[in-house]
């Protein structure tokens, strides 16, 4: 069974999908099992999906970059 600490070395890895199909068991497993990995996981989904936005825009207005704060934190909370 992977450690948690084997869960944050690969978890961009796990994020985007290109682990073998055996770690991507084992990490499941781990996910399953780990509520701290999860959010761990879950927030760096959601910095990955932050990041995207910014990047496609040249800049965000005040009111845009607070609502992906928000669900981002909405998301870190689980909801």
């Amino acid at each position: 069974m992977l450690k948690c600490k084997d869960i944050a070395a690969h978890a961009s890895e796990h994020v985007d999908g290109s682990l073998g199909w055996r770690a991507s068991l084992g990490y499941g497993l781990h996910l399953f099992v780990c509520g701290y990995c999860r959010r761990f996981v879950r927030q760096l989904r959601t910095t990955i999906a932050c990041a995207r936005v910014a990047a496609a825009k040249d800049t965000l207005a005040p009111d845009e970059a607070r609502k992906i704060a928000d669900r981002a934190l909405e998301r870190a909370a689980g909801h």
